[in-house]
Protein backbone atom coordinates (compact mmCIF):
# COMPACT_ATOMS: atom_id res chain seq x y z
CA UNK A 1 0.00 0.00 0.00
CA UNK A 2 1.53 3.24 -1.19
CA UNK A 3 0.70 5.93 1.36
CA UNK A 4 1.38 9.61 0.49
CA UNK A 5 1.31 12.21 3.33
CA UNK A 6 1.51 15.89 2.43
CA UNK A 7 1.55 19.28 4.28
CA UNK A 8 1.74 22.08 1.70
CA UNK A 9 4.31 24.96 1.82
CA UNK A 10 1.42 27.42 1.76
CA UNK A 11 0.00 25.81 4.87
CA UNK A 12 3.37 26.18 6.63
CA UNK A 13 3.63 29.81 5.54
CA UNK A 14 0.14 30.46 6.84
CA UNK A 15 1.15 28.98 10.18
CA UNK A 16 4.24 31.19 10.28
CA UNK A 17 2.13 34.22 9.36
CA UNK A 18 -0.29 33.41 12.15
CA UNK A 19 2.60 33.18 14.56
CA UNK A 20 3.94 36.57 13.42
CA UNK A 21 0.55 38.23 13.69
CA UNK A 22 0.08 36.89 17.19
CA UNK A 23 3.53 38.17 18.16
CA UNK A 24 2.69 41.62 16.80
CA UNK A 25 -0.49 41.79 18.86
CA UNK A 26 1.43 40.73 21.93
CA UNK A 27 3.98 43.49 21.33
CA UNK A 28 1.27 46.10 21.80
CA UNK A 29 0.16 44.60 25.09
CA UNK A 30 1.40 46.15 28.32
CA UNK A 31 2.54 42.86 29.88
CA UNK A 32 6.17 43.25 30.97
CA UNK A 33 7.14 39.62 30.39
CA UNK A 34 5.03 38.04 27.59
CA UNK A 35 4.70 34.24 27.81
CA UNK A 36 5.32 32.02 24.76
CA UNK A 37 2.11 31.09 22.91
CA UNK A 38 1.42 27.68 21.36
CA UNK A 39 -0.32 27.91 18.01
CA UNK A 40 -2.26 24.79 16.95
CA UNK A 41 -3.93 23.86 13.70
CA UNK A 42 -5.61 20.60 12.76
CA UNK A 43 -4.38 19.22 9.49
CA UNK A 44 -6.33 16.62 7.61
CA UNK A 45 -4.15 13.80 6.32
CA UNK A 46 -5.58 11.66 3.53
CA UNK A 47 -4.47 8.13 2.70
CA UNK A 48 -5.09 6.63 -0.68
CA UNK A 49 -5.35 2.87 -0.66
CA UNK A 50 -4.61 1.44 -4.04
CA UNK A 51 -7.79 0.39 -5.77
CA UNK A 52 -10.07 1.64 -3.11
CA UNK A 53 -11.90 4.83 -2.42
CA UNK A 54 -10.12 7.59 -0.50
CA UNK A 55 -10.52 7.16 3.22
CA UNK A 56 -9.75 9.67 5.96
CA UNK A 57 -7.59 7.71 8.31
CA UNK A 58 -6.42 10.19 10.97
CA UNK A 59 -5.59 13.81 11.89
CA UNK A 60 -2.31 15.32 12.95
CA UNK A 61 -1.96 18.36 15.19
CA UNK A 62 0.88 20.62 14.10
CA UNK A 63 2.24 22.90 16.85
CA UNK A 64 4.47 25.97 16.58
CA UNK A 65 5.66 28.10 19.45
CA UNK A 66 5.85 31.88 18.94
CA UNK A 67 7.42 34.27 21.49
CA UNK A 68 5.96 37.77 21.17
CA UNK A 69 8.43 40.65 21.03
CA UNK A 70 9.03 42.50 24.30
CA UNK A 71 6.85 45.59 24.66
CA UNK A 72 8.46 48.82 23.44
CA UNK A 73 9.27 51.08 26.40
CA UNK A 74 7.49 54.42 26.40
CA UNK A 75 9.98 57.24 25.73
CA UNK A 76 9.57 60.60 27.42
CA UNK A 77 11.06 63.65 25.70
CA UNK A 78 12.41 66.44 27.89
CA UNK A 79 13.54 69.88 26.78
CA UNK A 80 16.80 71.13 28.24
CA UNK A 81 18.18 74.67 27.88
CA UNK A 82 21.75 74.21 29.15
CA UNK A 83 23.47 77.37 27.92
CA UNK A 84 27.05 77.27 26.70
CA UNK A 85 28.89 75.29 25.29
CA UNK A 86 26.69 73.53 22.75
CA UNK A 87 29.08 70.73 21.72
CA UNK A 88 29.71 69.53 25.26
CA UNK A 89 26.05 69.71 26.22
CA UNK A 90 25.02 67.72 23.14
CA UNK A 91 27.56 65.05 24.08
CA UNK A 92 26.21 64.95 27.64
CA UNK A 93 22.65 64.62 26.34
CA UNK A 94 23.66 61.61 24.21
CA UNK A 95 25.53 60.01 27.10
CA UNK A 96 22.50 60.42 29.34
CA UNK A 97 20.19 58.87 26.74
CA UNK A 98 22.56 55.92 26.50
CA UNK A 99 22.03 55.20 30.19
CA UNK A 100 18.34 56.16 30.18
CA UNK A 101 16.72 54.71 27.04
CA UNK A 102 13.29 55.75 28.28
CA UNK A 103 14.23 59.44 27.99
CA UNK A 104 14.89 61.53 24.89
CA UNK A 105 16.73 64.82 25.53
CA UNK A 106 16.00 67.77 23.28
CA UNK A 107 19.03 70.02 23.82
CA UNK A 108 18.09 73.58 22.86
CA UNK A 109 21.30 75.27 21.79
CA UNK A 110 20.01 78.85 21.78
CA UNK A 111 21.44 80.72 24.75
CA UNK A 112 18.73 81.04 27.45
CA UNK A 113 18.22 84.80 27.48
CA UNK A 114 15.80 85.81 30.21
CA UNK A 115 13.13 87.43 27.95
CA UNK A 116 12.81 84.16 26.02
CA UNK A 117 12.76 82.12 29.22
CA UNK A 118 10.06 84.24 30.85
CA UNK A 119 8.01 84.28 27.64
CA UNK A 120 8.02 80.48 27.56
CA UNK A 121 6.97 80.34 31.21
CA UNK A 122 4.22 82.94 30.77
CA UNK A 123 2.96 81.17 27.65
CA UNK A 124 2.50 77.90 29.51
CA UNK A 125 5.22 76.10 27.53
CA UNK A 126 8.23 76.10 29.87
CA UNK A 127 11.32 74.07 29.20
CA UNK A 128 11.75 71.06 31.49
CA UNK A 129 15.05 72.23 32.91
CA UNK A 130 17.38 75.16 32.42
CA UNK A 131 20.86 76.40 33.36
CA UNK A 132 23.22 79.34 32.83
CA UNK A 133 20.64 81.91 33.94
CA UNK A 134 20.19 84.33 36.88
CA UNK A 135 19.35 81.36 39.09
CA UNK A 136 18.04 83.05 42.20
CA UNK A 137 15.93 85.42 40.15
CA UNK A 138 14.08 82.50 38.55
CA UNK A 139 13.84 80.61 41.84
CA UNK A 140 12.48 83.60 43.79
CA UNK A 141 9.84 84.18 41.11
CA UNK A 142 8.33 80.81 42.00
CA UNK A 143 8.92 79.37 38.52
CA UNK A 144 11.15 76.49 39.66
CA UNK A 145 10.40 73.16 41.31
CA UNK A 146 11.94 72.34 44.72
CA UNK A 147 13.92 69.10 44.51
CA UNK A 148 14.27 68.09 48.18
CA UNK A 149 11.84 65.18 47.79
CA UNK A 150 13.73 63.89 44.76
CA UNK A 151 17.05 64.19 46.60
CA UNK A 152 15.67 62.29 49.58
CA UNK A 153 14.55 59.31 47.49
CA UNK A 154 17.39 59.01 44.96
CA UNK A 155 20.70 57.16 45.30
CA UNK A 156 22.84 59.40 43.08
CA UNK A 157 23.21 62.69 44.97
CA UNK A 158 22.95 63.58 48.64
CA UNK A 159 22.66 66.75 50.70
CA UNK A 160 24.45 65.18 53.63
CA UNK A 161 27.21 62.82 52.49
CA UNK A 162 29.65 65.70 51.92
CA UNK A 163 30.72 64.62 48.43
CA UNK A 164 29.11 67.80 47.11
CA UNK A 165 29.98 70.60 49.50
CA UNK A 166 27.23 72.17 51.61
CA UNK A 167 28.09 75.66 50.31
CA UNK A 168 27.41 74.58 46.73
CA UNK A 169 23.96 73.25 47.65
CA UNK A 170 23.17 76.54 49.40
CA UNK A 171 23.93 78.56 46.27
CA UNK A 172 20.69 77.16 44.82
CA UNK A 173 18.60 77.24 48.00
CA UNK A 174 15.79 79.66 48.83
CA UNK A 175 13.64 79.91 51.96
CA UNK A 176 14.73 76.51 53.24
CA UNK A 177 14.28 74.57 49.98
CA UNK A 178 16.80 73.40 47.40
CA UNK A 179 16.29 73.95 43.69
CA UNK A 180 19.39 72.72 41.88
CA UNK A 181 21.98 69.94 41.91
CA UNK A 182 25.38 71.71 41.68
CA UNK A 183 27.05 70.75 38.41
CA UNK A 184 29.06 71.73 35.34
CA UNK A 185 31.61 74.25 36.73
CA UNK A 186 31.52 74.32 40.49
CA UNK A 187 34.99 74.35 42.02
CA UNK A 188 36.28 77.48 43.74
CA UNK A 189 34.82 80.24 41.59
CA UNK A 190 37.86 82.45 41.07
CA UNK A 191 41.62 82.63 41.33
CA UNK A 192 44.28 85.27 40.76
CA UNK A 193 46.38 84.25 37.77
CA UNK A 194 50.00 85.37 37.40
CA UNK A 195 52.11 85.13 34.25
CA UNK A 196 55.38 84.22 35.93
CA UNK A 197 57.39 84.74 32.75
CA UNK A 198 56.30 88.38 32.50
CA UNK A 199 56.85 88.89 36.21
CA UNK A 200 60.44 87.59 36.06
CA UNK A 201 61.13 89.69 32.96
CA UNK A 202 59.99 92.76 34.92
CA UNK A 203 62.50 92.02 37.67
CA UNK A 204 59.88 91.00 40.25
CA UNK A 205 60.03 87.96 42.51
CA UNK A 206 57.73 85.14 41.30
CA UNK A 207 58.16 83.44 44.67
CA UNK A 208 56.73 86.40 46.56
CA UNK A 209 53.49 87.23 44.79
CA UNK A 210 51.36 90.17 45.97
CA UNK A 211 48.36 89.36 48.15
CA UNK A 212 46.85 92.81 48.66
CA UNK A 213 45.37 95.21 46.11
CA UNK A 214 47.87 97.84 47.14
CA UNK A 215 50.78 95.55 46.23
CA UNK A 216 49.07 94.35 43.05
CA UNK A 217 48.80 97.97 41.90
CA UNK A 218 52.51 98.55 42.61
CA UNK A 219 53.36 95.50 40.47
CA UNK A 220 50.95 96.68 37.77
CA UNK A 221 52.90 99.93 37.48
CA UNK A 222 56.26 98.19 37.24
CA UNK A 223 55.09 95.64 34.63
CA UNK A 224 53.09 97.90 32.29
CA UNK A 225 54.95 98.98 29.16
CA UNK A 226 53.97 101.10 26.14
CA UNK A 227 55.15 101.11 22.56
CA UNK A 228 56.49 104.19 20.75
CA UNK A 229 52.97 105.22 19.77
CA UNK A 230 51.78 105.16 23.37
CA UNK A 231 49.74 101.96 23.05
CA UNK A 232 49.90 99.29 25.72
CA UNK A 233 52.53 96.68 24.92
CA UNK A 234 52.37 94.78 28.22
CA UNK A 235 49.69 95.49 30.84
CA UNK A 236 50.14 94.73 34.50
CA UNK A 237 46.45 94.16 35.23
CA UNK A 238 43.05 95.09 33.87
CA UNK A 239 40.89 95.59 36.97
CA UNK A 240 37.60 94.64 35.29
CA UNK A 241 38.35 91.71 33.00
CA UNK A 242 36.51 88.41 32.93
CA UNK A 243 35.63 87.29 36.47
CA UNK A 244 35.81 90.70 38.16
CA UNK A 245 32.90 92.20 36.22
CA UNK A 246 30.53 89.26 36.86
CA UNK A 247 27.63 89.47 39.29
CA UNK A 248 25.01 86.93 38.21
CA UNK A 249 24.45 83.78 36.11
CA UNK A 250 26.20 81.58 38.66
CA UNK A 251 28.88 84.14 39.56
CA UNK A 252 28.74 85.74 43.02
CA UNK A 253 29.63 89.42 43.21
CA UNK A 254 33.16 88.99 44.47
CA UNK A 255 34.19 92.59 45.24
CA UNK A 256 32.16 92.93 48.48
CA UNK A 257 33.48 89.56 49.61
CA UNK A 258 37.11 90.60 49.10
CA UNK A 259 36.31 93.54 51.35
CA UNK A 260 34.64 91.22 53.89
CA UNK A 261 30.92 92.02 53.72
CA UNK A 262 27.69 90.61 52.31
CA UNK A 263 25.98 93.09 50.01
CA UNK A 264 22.50 91.61 50.67
CA UNK A 265 21.05 89.90 53.72
CA UNK A 266 17.44 89.03 54.50
CA UNK A 267 16.35 90.80 51.30
CA UNK A 268 17.96 94.08 52.35
CA UNK A 269 20.82 95.62 50.36
CA UNK A 270 23.91 96.97 52.09
CA UNK A 271 25.93 98.53 49.27
CA UNK A 272 26.19 102.23 50.10
CA UNK A 273 29.08 101.90 52.52
CA UNK A 274 32.77 102.94 52.73
CA UNK A 275 34.05 99.56 51.55
CA UNK A 276 32.15 99.85 48.25
CA UNK A 277 33.57 103.31 47.68
CA UNK A 278 37.03 101.92 48.44
CA UNK A 279 36.94 99.10 45.91
CA UNK A 280 35.47 101.37 43.25
CA UNK A 281 38.42 103.69 43.85
CA UNK A 282 40.77 100.73 43.38
CA UNK A 283 39.14 99.96 40.02
CA UNK A 284 39.45 103.62 38.99
CA UNK A 285 43.08 103.75 40.08
CA UNK A 286 44.09 100.98 37.69
CA UNK A 287 42.10 102.46 34.83
CA UNK A 288 43.42 105.98 35.35
CA UNK A 289 47.03 104.80 35.46
CA UNK A 290 47.06 103.65 31.82
CA UNK A 291 43.82 104.98 30.33
CA UNK A 292 40.58 103.01 30.17
CA UNK A 293 40.35 103.43 26.39
CA UNK A 294 43.78 101.82 25.95
CA UNK A 295 42.77 98.90 28.17
CA UNK A 296 39.61 98.43 26.13
CA UNK A 297 41.58 98.65 22.89
CA UNK A 298 43.98 95.91 23.99
CA UNK A 299 41.07 93.72 25.06
CA UNK A 300 39.17 94.23 21.80
CA UNK A 301 42.20 93.46 19.66
CA UNK A 302 42.53 90.00 21.19
CA UNK A 303 38.87 89.17 21.62
CA UNK A 304 37.99 85.60 20.69
CA UNK A 305 41.27 84.12 21.94
CA UNK A 306 41.01 82.06 25.12
CA UNK A 307 41.69 84.40 28.06
CA UNK A 308 42.41 87.21 25.57
CA UNK A 309 45.40 89.40 26.34
CA UNK A 310 46.18 87.41 29.48
CA UNK A 311 46.16 84.16 27.53
CA UNK A 312 48.63 85.33 24.90
CA UNK A 313 51.05 86.91 27.38
CA UNK A 314 50.16 90.60 27.01
CA UNK A 315 48.71 90.94 30.54
CA UNK A 316 50.57 89.76 33.63
CA UNK A 317 47.76 89.39 36.20
CA UNK A 318 44.09 88.51 35.93
CA UNK A 319 41.33 87.10 38.13
CA UNK A 320 39.75 84.24 36.22
CA UNK A 321 37.74 81.01 36.41
CA UNK A 322 38.63 77.36 37.17
CA UNK A 323 39.15 76.74 33.45
CA UNK A 324 41.95 79.33 33.43
CA UNK A 325 44.94 77.01 33.99
CA UNK A 326 44.05 74.74 31.08
CA UNK A 327 43.14 77.50 28.64
CA UNK A 328 46.25 79.64 29.16
CA UNK A 329 48.46 76.57 28.81
CA UNK A 330 46.75 75.65 25.54
CA UNK A 331 46.94 79.22 24.24
CA UNK A 332 50.43 80.05 25.46
CA UNK A 333 52.41 76.90 26.39
CA UNK A 334 55.82 78.60 26.29
CA UNK A 335 55.15 80.85 29.29
CA UNK A 336 54.55 79.82 32.89
CA UNK A 337 51.45 80.72 34.90
CA UNK A 338 50.26 80.11 38.42
CA UNK A 339 46.91 80.65 40.16
CA UNK A 340 46.18 81.38 43.79
CA UNK A 341 43.83 83.33 46.06
CA UNK A 342 42.49 86.72 44.97
CA UNK A 343 43.90 89.85 46.56
CA UNK A 344 42.25 91.56 49.52
CA UNK A 345 42.66 95.12 50.84
CA UNK A 346 45.57 95.82 53.17
CA UNK A 347 43.13 95.98 56.10
CA UNK A 348 42.40 92.27 55.52
CA UNK A 349 45.90 91.13 54.60
CA UNK A 350 46.38 87.39 55.07
CA UNK A 351 42.72 86.47 54.52
CA UNK A 352 42.19 83.70 51.98
CA UNK A 353 38.73 84.01 50.47
CA UNK A 354 36.81 81.97 47.94
CA UNK A 355 33.27 82.06 46.58
CA UNK A 356 30.85 79.23 45.84
CA UNK A 357 28.79 79.43 42.70
CA UNK A 358 28.71 77.91 39.26
CA UNK A 359 25.79 76.12 37.72
CA UNK A 360 22.87 73.74 38.20
CA UNK A 361 19.97 72.60 36.03
CA UNK A 362 16.74 74.00 37.47
CA UNK A 363 13.46 72.09 37.05
CA UNK A 364 10.63 74.32 35.90
CA UNK A 365 7.58 74.13 38.13
CA UNK A 366 4.93 73.99 35.39
CA UNK A 367 6.78 71.47 33.21
CA UNK A 368 5.44 67.92 32.97
CA UNK A 369 8.45 65.68 33.47
CA UNK A 370 9.99 66.44 36.85
CA UNK A 371 11.19 62.92 37.63
CA UNK A 372 12.97 62.51 34.28
CA UNK A 373 14.40 66.02 34.47
CA UNK A 374 15.78 65.41 37.94
CA UNK A 375 17.57 62.33 36.64
CA UNK A 376 19.36 64.48 34.06
CA UNK A 377 20.20 67.17 36.63
CA UNK A 378 21.78 64.51 38.86
CA UNK A 379 23.60 62.96 35.87
CA UNK A 380 25.28 66.33 35.27
CA UNK A 381 27.02 65.99 38.63
CA UNK A 382 28.34 62.51 37.77
CA UNK A 383 31.63 61.30 36.38
CA UNK A 384 30.68 60.93 32.73
CA UNK A 385 29.31 64.46 32.37
CA UNK A 386 32.15 65.96 34.43
CA UNK A 387 34.74 64.18 32.29
CA UNK A 388 33.21 65.57 29.09
CA UNK A 389 33.27 69.15 30.41
CA UNK A 390 36.79 68.88 31.83
CA UNK A 391 38.21 67.37 28.64
CA UNK A 392 36.59 69.96 26.38
CA UNK A 393 36.87 73.15 28.45
CA UNK A 394 38.68 72.48 31.71
CA UNK A 395 35.60 72.96 33.86
CA UNK A 396 35.71 71.26 37.25
CA UNK A 397 32.70 69.31 38.53
CA UNK A 398 31.28 69.52 42.06
CA UNK A 399 32.10 66.15 43.61
CA UNK A 400 35.12 65.81 45.89
CA UNK A 401 35.44 62.17 44.88
CA UNK A 402 35.63 63.10 41.18
CA UNK A 403 38.10 65.91 41.82
CA UNK A 404 40.36 63.67 43.89
CA UNK A 405 40.37 60.92 41.24
CA UNK A 406 40.83 63.33 38.32
CA UNK A 407 43.72 62.29 36.09
CA UNK A 408 45.70 65.44 35.31
CA UNK A 409 48.83 63.65 34.12
CA UNK A 410 48.40 64.92 30.56
CA UNK A 411 49.25 68.45 31.78
CA UNK A 412 52.57 69.89 33.01
CA UNK A 413 53.10 69.96 36.77
CA UNK A 414 52.58 73.72 37.08
CA UNK A 415 49.22 73.43 35.29
CA UNK A 416 48.19 70.55 37.53
CA UNK A 417 49.11 72.58 40.62
CA UNK A 418 46.93 75.48 39.48
CA UNK A 419 43.99 73.18 38.70
CA UNK A 420 44.28 71.72 42.18
CA UNK A 421 44.13 75.20 43.66
CA UNK A 422 40.62 75.55 42.26
CA UNK A 423 39.49 72.10 43.46
CA UNK A 424 41.01 72.52 46.93
CA UNK A 425 40.47 76.20 47.71
CA UNK A 426 36.90 75.82 48.98
CA UNK A 427 38.37 73.61 51.71
CA UNK A 428 41.44 75.67 52.54
CA UNK A 429 39.95 79.19 52.34
CA UNK A 430 39.41 81.19 55.52
CA UNK A 431 36.08 82.48 54.18
CA UNK A 432 33.66 81.01 51.64
CA UNK A 433 31.00 83.40 50.34
CA UNK A 434 27.90 83.06 48.20
CA UNK A 435 24.92 85.28 47.39
CA UNK A 436 21.16 84.81 47.54
CA UNK A 437 19.96 87.85 45.63
CA UNK A 438 16.36 87.54 44.35
CA UNK A 439 16.95 90.04 41.53
CA UNK A 440 20.54 89.06 40.74
CA UNK A 441 20.10 89.69 37.00
CA UNK A 442 19.14 93.30 37.69
CA UNK A 443 22.02 93.57 40.16
CA UNK A 444 24.43 92.36 37.49
CA UNK A 445 23.22 94.97 35.02
CA UNK A 446 23.38 97.76 37.60
CA UNK A 447 26.92 96.76 38.62
CA UNK A 448 28.03 96.84 34.97
CA UNK A 449 26.49 100.28 34.53
CA UNK A 450 28.02 101.80 37.66
CA UNK A 451 31.57 100.47 37.48
CA UNK A 452 31.84 101.53 33.82
CA UNK A 453 30.61 105.01 34.74
CA UNK A 454 33.33 105.18 37.40
CA UNK A 455 36.05 103.93 35.04
CA UNK A 456 35.11 106.47 32.37
CA UNK A 457 34.87 109.33 34.86
CA UNK A 458 31.14 109.82 34.39
CA UNK A 459 30.37 109.42 38.11
CA UNK A 460 32.25 109.17 41.39
CA UNK A 461 32.64 106.03 43.50
CA UNK A 462 30.49 107.62 46.23
CA UNK A 463 27.73 108.40 43.74
CA UNK A 464 27.93 104.93 42.22
CA UNK A 465 27.61 103.20 45.59
CA UNK A 466 24.55 105.25 46.46
CA UNK A 467 23.00 104.75 43.03
CA UNK A 468 23.34 100.97 43.29
CA UNK A 469 21.83 100.97 46.77
CA UNK A 470 18.85 103.13 45.77
CA UNK A 471 18.18 101.46 42.42
CA UNK A 472 18.33 97.90 43.72
CA UNK A 473 16.27 98.66 46.82
CA UNK A 474 13.51 100.09 44.60
CA UNK A 475 13.74 97.24 42.07
CA UNK A 476 13.54 94.61 44.80
CA UNK A 477 10.50 96.25 46.37
CA UNK A 478 8.80 96.30 42.97
CA UNK A 479 9.68 92.68 42.28
CA UNK A 480 8.39 91.49 45.64
CA UNK A 481 5.14 93.41 45.16
CA UNK A 482 4.63 91.91 41.70
CA UNK A 483 5.25 88.41 42.99
CA UNK A 484 2.93 88.88 45.94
Amino acid sequence: MDVQKSLSRRRFLRLAGLASATAAVAACAPAPAPAPQVIKETVVVKETVQGEAQIVKETVVVEQTAVPAAPVAEVTEIEWWPGWPESAMLAIGKAFEGQNPDIKVNVVSNYPEMPAVLAAVAGGTPMDLIADVPYMELIARGTCQPIDDFIATNTVVSLTDGDIRKELWEVFAWQGKHYGVPSVDTAGREGMGFNLSLIEKSGLDPNNLPTTWEDVFAWHQKITKFDSAGNIEILGMAPMAERTDACSYGDPWMWPHMWGFAYIKDEVYDIDRPETVEFLNVIKQFSDSVGVEKIESLSSALQGIARGAFGVGRVAMRITYPSGPKSVWQTNPTQKYTFTYVPVPASRKGKKIQTAGGHAALLMKDAKHHEQSFRLSAFLAGKEACDILFDEIGWLGPRKSWQQALDMSRYPEDVQKSMKFFTDSLESADEVWWNTDPIEGITGNEWLKQYQAVMYGQTTPDEAAKAMQDTLTAELAKALEERG
